[in-house]
């Protein structure tokens, strides 16, 4: 009896070492596959294999805004596992009507960029600014292509791309642009609180145009008064405007001036028109935008480009994965950027909070060195 049970002892340990053979075979080739799988994820896709993006821009390449929101774009993109470099097709069309802003310019532009997505088809196109959605996604519409807008200004509903904010419905989503008024003027009051009287300067582009009407429909409700408000396209014009505001305001409300023109009808750069601004205002500044800030106005509660192009990033994602862009309402990122420029602060003698600057983003230059030898 116990030679039987030693033996079939034997036996059993000896099938349990085969069956643990085996399945160590097996578990080592398994692996070996779940290896060659994760690696094969790993490798770059064939262009053929990937799916189109095409990324285009109202402006120019060098204009800051773009800069922050093809920032967005690729950080919004990564988090959903699109990479340039291994699995979408990505590319940029930039129409340039921020500098060239002729009714012909803006036609042949766009019919460029529609010549461009109906011959490379893309699977999604991120549209940013007003121009692109009026010269080229509202014609558009129909097309099948997969819209999703951003920076957008205007009422999306009027380029007639959507019917509800709330459904789109269709092929066109995305979010709107809105200037940070109530915030910016708050802050404004936090830095300079004997500021009531507001002149505003703008150029003469479509960004400001439907900034500037909100801004002047709210002014009543903030306790401010604008005393002098106009949109320019000559930078003589400018250079007068911003002089004769200096005793009739308390505060100058600059909202963007990238179009203007020398006498000659040559574009002037923001940078040289911005530095004019600052070397021969002394008055408080706000602006909307953190490069703005950065250049040398004194403060803003930020638009982030950063923000607006991650959250198209993240809706077009999905598209990209199968839904509609319709079943995405349009959307208004609600996060502003605190921005203090220190330098224009010291130029202007202002104490800057200390709450303020622990939760700002700070920049200590005034103006483009490049600017200021013009």
């Amino acid at each position: 009896m116990l030679v039987r049970v030693q033996g079939n002892l034997i036996v059993l340990i000896t099938v349990m070492f085969l069956f643990a053979g085996i399945n160590a075979a097996t578990a080592q080739q398994s692996g070996g596959s779940a290896i060659q799988t994760m690696a094969d994820l790993e490798k770059p896709l064939p262009m053929k294999d990937r799916k189109k993006v095409l990324v285009l821009h109202s402006y120019h390449e060098a204009y800051p805004w773009l800069q922050e929101v093809n920032k967005g774009i690729l950080s919004g993109l990564a988090e959903e596992r699109f990479d340039p470099d291994k699995n979408i097709n990505l590319e940029y069309f930039y129409m340039d009507t921020k500098r060239k802003t002729t009714e012909t310019w803006k036609r042949e532009i766009s019919a460029k960029a529609i010549e461009k997505i109906k011959t490379w088809q893309p699977d999604l196109v991120i549209a940013t600014d007003d121009n692109a959605q009026k010269y080229v996604v509202a014609k558009m519409k129909d097309s099948g292509t997969n819209f999703v807008f951003l920076g957008v200004n205007a009422d999306p509903k009027a380029y007639k791309f959507i019917d509800s904010m709330d459904n789109p419905g269709g092929k066109v989503t995305g979010s709107i642009e809105r200037a940070r008024f109530e915030q910016s003027i708050k802050l404004l009051k936090r830095l300079s609180p004997g500021a009531r009287k507001i002149a505003i300067a703008c150029d003469d582009g479509p960004t400001g145009a439907s900034v500037v009407k909100r801004i002047l429909s709210k002014a009543s409700e903030l306790d401010i008064e604008v005393v002098a408000s106009r949109r320019i396209g000559n930078f003589s014009e400018w250079k007068n405007y911003i002089s004769s505001v200096q005793d009739k305001a308390d505060a100058l409300l600059v909202v963007v001036y990238f179009t203007l023109k020398d006498n000659k009808g040559n574009a002037v750069s923001g940078d040289e028109v911005l530095n004019w601004t600052i070397n021969n205002s002394k008055l408080p500044d706000i602006g909307f935008w953190s490069w703005a800030v950065e250049g040398g106005l004194l403060a803003s509660e930020a638009i982030s480009g950063y923000q607006q192009g991650h959250y198209a990033a993240t809706v077009g994602s999905y598209v990209l994965m199968g839904q509609s862009p319709g079943d995405f309402p349009v959307d208004k990122p609600q996060r502003g950027e605190l921005c203090i420029n220190m330098a224009r602060a010291k130029m202007l003698g202002i104490d800057v909070p200390a709450d303020l600057k622990r939760v700002a983003t700070i920049y200590n230059k005034i103006g483009s060195e490049e600017a200021a030898k013009k």
